[in-house]
C-alpha cells in the first residue's frame, strides 16, 4: 500500500481493537461502565434477550434430534392385565373325544378370570421414513445454530455501530459547546458594536440567529447521542433506569487503521445451503413411503387363571407365556398421494436451489460494494476532516479579523456558515464510514482476539 493511501487512513477508525485486552464492563450499582468496545460486545452477548432465545431454540432443536434417534434402540414395555371372561367362547368338538360317537358336542375352554404379566420388547430394523425424519431434524439443529450465529453477527454489527455513533455524537457535542461559546462571543460583541452604532439591526439579528442555529445543532447531537445510548441499552439487555457510562473518548489516530479486506462467508448463504439440503432430504423422505417397514416383537410373561375373582402371588399359580413375532408392511397403493408428494417436494427442492444461487450472487455483489464503499469512505472521511480543520482555522482567523474591525460581520457569518457545513459534512462522513465498518467488523469471526 503506497504512502498516499496510508495517509488517507489518518484519523480514521480510532477503535483501539488490535491487541487490546477487554477488561469487561463494570457494574457499579445501577451504572454500567464501558471501558472499550469489547465490553459492550461481551455484555450484549451475555445479556441480550433475543440471543438467549436463539440459544434456547438451538437447545430445543438438539433435544428433538436426540428424540428422533430413539427408533434405533429397542423399546421395552412392562404390562399387567386382568380379564373377566363373562362368556367363554364355545367350540364344537367330535363326540368321539368324550365317549359320545356320532355327535357334535359344544364345549367351553378356559376359566372365568385370567391374569397376564410380562414384558414386550420391540425393535424396528427397517424404517426409512424415521431415518429420513431423523436426518431432517439433524439439519434443523444445524439450521438453528446458523440462525443463532446470524443473529449474533447482526447484534455485533448494531453494537459496534451505536457504540461509535455515541462516541461521535459526544465528540460532536464537545465541538458544539465550543461553537456555542464562539457564537455567544460574536453575539455579545455584536451587541456592543450595535450600541456604539458600528453595526445595524439586521447584523445584530444575524448574530442572534447564528447563536440559535448552533444551539439547535447541539440539541440535535444530544438527541443523536441519547438515541445511540438507548439503542446500546436495548441490545445489551439493560433497563431504562441503568446509567451507561463510556470511558472511551473518540479521538483521531495519528496512524492508519487497516481492516482486512476479506470477509467471512455470509451466514445467510450457509442457511440457504442447509435449506437446500433439507429440501433434498424431504424428497428422499417422500420416496421412502414406498419402502417396506420391518419390526420384530418379543413377549416374555406369565399367565394365571382363576374361577373366581381372586389373585395369587404364588409362583405355582403362574404359567409361562412367551412368543416372538415379525411384522413386515409394504405399501401397495396410497391413492397416488405419495406420487404427488414426491412431485411437490421436487418443486420445493428446485425453488431452494434457485434461491441459493440467487442469494449467493447477491451476497457477492453486496460484499463487493461494501468493501468499495468502505475504501471510498476512508477517502471521504479523510477529506472531510481536512476540510473541517481548514474551515476551523479560517473561522479562528475570521474571528480575530472581526474583533480587530478588519472583517465585516456578514463576511464572518459566511465563514461561520461554511464552517458549520464542513462540520456536519465531516460528522456525516464518519457516521457513514462506521456504518460500513460495523458490517465488516461483524463479519470477522476473530474480532475479539
Amino acid at each position: 500500500m503506497d504512502k498516499t493511501v496510508m495517509g488517507l487512513r489518518i484519523l480514521v477508525l480510532s477503535l483501539w481493537l488490535g491487541g487490546t485486552m477487554f477488561a469487561g464492563a463494570q457494574e457499579v450499582g445501577d451504572t454500567i461502565v464501558l471501558h472499550a468496545l469489547g465490553d459492550a460486545l461481551s455484555y450484549a452477548e451475555d445479556h441480550n434477550v433475543q440471543r438467549s432465545i436463539y440459544a434456547a431454540q438451538e437447545l430445543k432443536a438438539k433435544a428433538e434430534h436426540h428424540i428422533s434417534k430413539s427408533y434405533l434402540l429397542p423399546s421395552a414395555v412392562g404390562s399387567f392385565s386382568a380379564q373377566n371372561n363373562l362368556k367363554l367362547a364355545t367350540t364344537p368338538i367330535p363326540g368321539e373325544l368324550v365317549g359320545r360317537p356320532g355327535e357334535q358336542i359344544d364345549v367351553q375352554f378356559g376359566r372365568d378370570y385370567s391374569y397376564n404379566a410380562g414384558i414386550t420388547i420391540s425393535q424396528t430394523v427397517l424404517d426409512w421414513q424415521k431415518a429420513m425424519q431423523s436426518r431432517e431434524l439433524k439439519l434443523g439443529r444445524e439450521i438453528a445454530g446458523v440462525q443463532a450465529d446470524i443473529y449474533t453477527e447482526k447484534l455485533t454489527e448494531q453494537v459496534v455501530f451505536y457504540y461509535f455513533t455515541a462516541l461521535i455524537a459526544r465528540r460532536a457535542l464537545e465541538i458544539n459547546e465550543r461553537d456555542l461559546q464562539l457564537a455567544d462571543s460574536i453575539r455579545t460583541l455584536s451587541i456592543q458594536k450595535f450600541d456604539r452604532g458600528l453595526v445595524d439591526k439586521p447584523s445584530l439579528n444575524q448574530a442572534e440567529i447564528n447563536f440559535n442555529n448552533v444551539r439547535q445543532s447541539l440539541y440535535s447531537n444530544q438527541i443523536a447521542f441519547d438515541r445511540a445510548v438507548n439503542q446500546l441499552k436495548e441490545f445489551m439487555g439493560l433497563d431504562e433506569t441503568v446509567e451507561l457510562l463510556m470511558e472511551e473518548s473518540y479521538r483521531f489516530a495519528d496512524h492508519g487503521f487497516d481492516v482486512p479486506m476479506d470477509l467471512e462467508k455470509d451466514g445467510n448463504i450457509t442457511l440457504w445451503e442447509l435449506q437446500l439440503e433439507q429440501s433434498e432430504l424431504r424428497v428422499r423422505e417422500q420416496r421412502s413411503n414406498y419402502y417396506p417397514k420391518l419390526t420384530f416383537t418379543a413377549y416374555f410373561g406369565q399367565q394365571q387363571f382363576q374361577d373366581g375373582f381372586t389373585f395369587s402371588l404364588d409362583g405355582e399359580q403362574w404359567t409361562d407365556y412367551s412368543y416372538l413375532g415379525a411384522n413386515l408392511t409394504v405399501p401397495i397403493f396410497t391413492g397416488l398421494a405419495n406420487r404427488n408428494k414426491i412431485k411437490a417436494s421436487k418443486i420445493d427442492r428446485a425453488i431452494a436451489r434457485m434461491n441459493l444461487e440467487n442469494e449467493t450472487k447477491r451476497s457477492r455483489l453486496r460484499d463487493d460494494l461494501l468493501l468499495r464503499e468502505y475504501e471510498l469512505g476512508l477517502y471521504a472521511s479523510s477529506t472531510a476532516h481536512s476540510n473541517f480543520m481548514l474551515y476551523k482555522d479560517n473561522l479562528e482567523l475570521a474571528f480575530q479579523q472581526y474583533q480587530e474591525g478588519i472583517l465585516a460581520l456578514d463576511s464572518y457569518f459566511r465563514v461561520f456558515e461554511d464552517y458549520l457545513k464542513a462540520e456536519n459534512g465531516y460528522l456525516s462522513a464518519l457516521s457513514n464510514l462506521y456504518n460500513q465498518y460495523a458490517t465488516i467488523f461483524s463479519r470477522k469471526k476473530d474480532y475479539g482476539q
